[in-house]
This record gives structure tokens, sequence and C-alpha cells, in this order.
């Protein structure tokens, strides 16, 4: 009978221990417990945001082009990203540029064109990034010539003056050989010729992507 009163008084014992545990800070260290077991990780900064941590250092996030090829006098948006720089330029310059993480630009290439991104972190680093723009040709935008022909004649006294015509369309410039009048965006136009000689005239109407179109005509004295 003592035996099973000890072991009464042992287990008392043990429910005061646990009461007084409980009461003097054993509940909420377990409340605590439990509710850090419950709450969700901590969010992780998108990689995107890696650019506002200097221990990531000097970086290209991205440089793009979108699309990579267009049509001829169609625009396209050139994009880029920078981690920890403190300048950036692009070439053939587009704009003038600040460090960003996204930033989108708008050109218009009238040929193939290689861009490059240059950043620098005011420390001597350098990094660079590029690629190439490609530029499909549209035929209806190639340089033409309408007419080029002798509108008239008059004859002087130190010889015969032609009235030489012309008129193109699409051309970035003109040039006539041998030479009557300097090489120039001039889409249409007249000039005088007063050969010695029988000559052979060419135009040359040079457009956009490198084209070029010519005509000759032959005038004699």
């Amino acid at each position: 009978m003592k035996r099973w009163q000890d072991w009464v008084q042992i287990a008392n014992l043990l429910l005061l221990v646990v009461f007084a545990w409980i009461l003097f800070g054993g509940m909420p260290a377990l409340l605590r417990w439990r509710a850090a077991r419950l709450a969700p990780d901590p969010p992780k900064r998108p990689v995107a945001f890696d650019w506002v941590d200097p221990s990531k250092g000097l970086k290209i996030i991205m440089f793009y082009g979108s699309p990579a090829i267009i049509d001829e006098g169609e625009p396209a948006s050139i994009c880029f990203g920078v981690q920890n720089a403190k300048s950036v330029r692009i070439d053939p310059q587009l704009a003038e540029l600040k460090p960003t993480f996204n930033r989108c630009l708008e050109a218009s290439p009238v040929k193939d064109t290689r861009y490059t991104l240059t950043a620098e972190d005011g420390s001597g680093h350098v990094v660079t990034e590029s690629f190439e723009l490609k530029v499909r040709p549209d035929p209806m935008r190639g340089p033409k010539i309408e007419y080029f022909n002798v509108r008239s004649t008059s004859a002087t006294k130190d010889g015969t003056v032609h009235l030489v015509c012309f008129a193109t369309w699409n051309a970035e410039q003109v040039s006539i050989q041998p030479p009557a009048f300097p090489a120039w965006k001039l889409l249409q136009g007249c000039f005088y010729a007063m050969p010695k000689e029988k000559t052979e005239y060419t135009l040359t109407a040079s457009g956009t992507m490198g084209r070029k179109v010519s005509k000759r005509l032959t005038i004699a004295p």
C-alpha cells in the first residue's frame, strides 16, 4: 500500500513541475517554437534585383533586340539591364542612358547593325555585350530613276547647249559622270551639258542598304 502511495506522490510532483514550467515560460516558448515551424520562409529577392546588391559585382543582366529581324523601315526595341553600374552606353548611340535593370529603346536601322552595350562601375571594371539586328530589304524602297533625258537643245556661239533633266525616287544621293554637278541628295533637277564630242553621261541614284541604280544617256555636240 505504501508503494502505491509513493507512486502517487511522484506523479503529483511531476504534474507540479510540468505546471510550473508551463506557468513560468514553457508555454510561451512552446508557442513561439510552433509559430516558427508554421510560419512561411522569408521571401527571397528575385534574381532581377541583384543589381542592388554590391556583392554581386558589375554585370549585364540582359541586352537584346526584339524582334531580331525587322523589315526595312520598321522599328525594333533595344532592351538592356545592368547591375552595379555607374554608367552605360549603347553604340551606335540611341539616347542618353542611365544604369537601370530594365529599359527598352526604339531603333529603326536602315541596314544590318551591330549594337554594343558597355557598362562601367567607376572602379575600372568594364563589361560589354553585343548583338546584330538584321534588316530585311524592302524592294519597294530601292532607288529608282524615273527619267533621264534631254529636255531642250539650243545653239550658241560657243556650241550646242543641252538641258538635261532627271527625276529619281528613294534616293539618298544622286551623282553624274562625267561630273556636271556635285553629288548630293537631289531627287530631281536639270543641268546644262555642252560636250565637245559625243559623250555618254551616267546618272547614279544611291539608296539605303548600299543599293544603286544607274541610267545612261548619250549626247552629241
